[in-house]
């Protein structure tokens, strides 16, 4: 009868086993019977021959295969410690930006307060949250308002200059127009001078002063300040540089300005709360 399918296949392996198990037992037995110094027979030389670079081939693989796994070990460790250096380096480097930029904000706080104590009148500081200079009217928006004192026509300073004058407020925060809109004016004069005139925002990011004769001296590289006589802006706080001063084509010269303030390096702002004039003695006339 016909060995079953599954029987036939065996039949190479369980012989190499029973002649392996076969080969083994002949060399314990040979071992056994020898004395000492005896020399080894043919057939324990043909095995040791056949069966010995199995050893050298198994202990070369267990070598090879510790050296692998330890190889693999000292990868995993050298990846996690670079990646733990370049987390520290990451860390250091935040670490000095924030000291950088915290040494910067104390510097600027520092110039400002040192300015602020110019003044007489009373001051608050804010922070500039909002800064618009691309529509139409220009303002900044603080993030002080009633709640701080803060009132509608407090001029509003940093350390370079005027900015303008706070036409908004609600209980936490302010809205500041610009010396740049058009519809800002400043009462002003030159410091070299003391000329008098008007200065009005050209819209853009520049200012021109207005009222000024045509004879009057005025030069480029002339400072002007605010002249303290339109009620809102204290006097000495400087506006800008002339950039341009010619004759127009009335009276008055054609002066334009560069604005003493960036703009767009606005942050910390001072706000003067100063004397208002009331409006009875304003409109009164006899």
């Amino acid at each position: 009868m016909a060995a079953p399918a599954d029987v036939i296949p065996r039949r190479p392996t369980l012989l190499f086993v029973v002649v392996l198990a076969l080969l083994f037992v002949l060399m314990s037995l040979s071992t056994r019977t020898r004395y000492v110094g005896e020399t080894r027979t043919m057939f324990e030389r043909t095995v040791m021959m056949i069966f010995s670079p199995v050893p050298k081939t198994v202990n070369w693989i267990g070598g090879a295969a510790s050296d692998m796994y330890h190889g693999y070990l000292d990868m995993r460790r050298s990846v996690a410690e670079n990646n733990e250096l370049h987390r520290k380096v990451a860390d250091l480097a935040t670490e000095n930006l924030k000291l950088s930029q915290s040494e910067t904000d104390l510097k600027r706080l520092r110039s400002l307060l040192g300015y602020s104590e110019q003044f007489a009148m009373q001051t608050s500081m804010a922070e500039a949250i909002m800064l618009d200079t691309s529509s139409r009217f220009k303002s900044v928006i603080l993030d002080r308002g009633s709640n701080a004192g803060i009132e509608v026509n407090d001029a509003v300073v940093n350390a370079n200059g005027l900015l303008g004058r706070v036409v908004l407020t609600t209980k936490d925060m302010s809205k500041v127009q610009l010396v740049i809109d058009s519809n800002s004016s400043v009462g002003a004069l030159v410091e070299r001078t003391r000329r008098q005139g008007v200065v009005r925002g050209d819209g853009t990011n520049g200012a021109q002063m207005y009222d000024v004769p045509s004879l009057a001296d005025v030069q480029a590289g002339d400072n002007v300040l605010t002249a303290g006589i339109d009620g809102i802006y204290p006097k000495g706080i400087p506006i800008g540089v002339v950039v341009k001063a010619e004759k127009g084509q009335e009276l008055f010269k054609l002066i334009r300005l560069k604005p003493s303030v960036d703009f767009g390096t606005v942050e910390e702002v001072i706000i003067i709360h100063s004397r208002k004039i009331p409006h009875d003695i304003v409109g009164y006339a006899p």
